[in-house]
């Protein structure tokens, strides 16, 4: 009987040492590891908030006028210039590249042709509120390097009347400029 008990004893601790060891084993087990991020930035520029290889650098509206008139002033994109953010560090150049009826009217760089196409109206670009400064065809405006505010391109205009030469109608034009950096 003693054999039996022993037995039974033996066979209760093989039992009880495979529930322990079978309880171990079924524990939660953690593994560890990483997640790699990145992103990679190019220099950028936005004018008047707008990014993009086409975007409006504003208007150079020179109002209604007589057709009479003599001088007539305005200034790009209102009252507040161009506005230009970009990157930290970038130094962009504007480039005045030129516009649809370049030298037709004299003492202008430009004009503005009346949509019945018979008449132009002269105007030209300058960089300083007294338009001492003119702006010429591929002329360049090169900004300071950017910390973390927006830089304004002022840009002042005057168009040149021709009284008694000018028909009354809507006279346009279209420059072309670039901001490059």
């Amino acid at each position: 009987m003693l054999t039996l008990n022993y037995s039974r004893v033996t066979g209760l601790s093989t039992v009880i040492a495979a529930l322990t060891f079978s309880h171990s084993t079924l524990e939660a087990q953690t593994v560890s590891g990483t997640i790699d991020a990145s992103i990679t930035l190019e220099d950028a520029c936005s004018v008047d908030g707008e990014e993009g290889a086409a975007v409006d650098f504003g208007s150079l509206a020179f109002g209604t006028h007589s057709a009479l008139f003599d001088q007539a002033d305005a200034q790009v994109a209102g009252a507040g210039g161009i506005s230009v953010l970009c990157s930290p560090g970038v130094v962009p150049t504007f480039t005045l590249l030129g516009g649809l009826y370049d030298n037709q009217a004299s003492p202008a760089v430009h004009a503005m042709q009346d949509t019945a196409a018979t008449a132009l109206v002269g105007y030209t670009l300058y960089t300083d509120a007294t338009r001492a400064d003119a702006l010429a065809i591929n002329d360049t405006i090169t900004l300071s390097a950017f910390a973390n505010t927006p830089q304004t391109i002022e840009l002042y205009g005057r168009a040149f009347g021709d009284p008694g030469n000018l028909p009354a109608g809507t006279y346009e034009d279209t420059l072309n400029v670039e901001l490059s950096w």
